[in-house]
């Protein structure tokens, strides 16, 4: 089964070249342009590789990694 990583960048050119070479060693790429994409995404199915950007619109990777408060 191939693993799955999901890269949350907002430029889309850094994506792309990610992508491009991850997928060359064989891995299965998604990715989301912003932090509250990403975090839908990242809950509705967890992947094995989480690649976040630091400043992100919509939620920051501060925000993203914060436990929620009902944890």
């Amino acid at each position: 089964m191939q693993e799955r990583i999901l890269i949350v960048e907002d430029e889309e050119d850094l994506v792309r070249g990610l992508a491009l070479n991850l997928e060359a060693e064989g891995y299965r790429v998604e990715y989301a342009l912003d932090g509250l994409q990403g975090l839908r995404m990242a809950l509705a199915s967890p992947p094995d590789l989480l690649v976040l950007d630091l400043m992100l619109p919509e939620m920051d990777a501060t925000r993203f990694c914060a436990p929620s408060p009902a944890s």
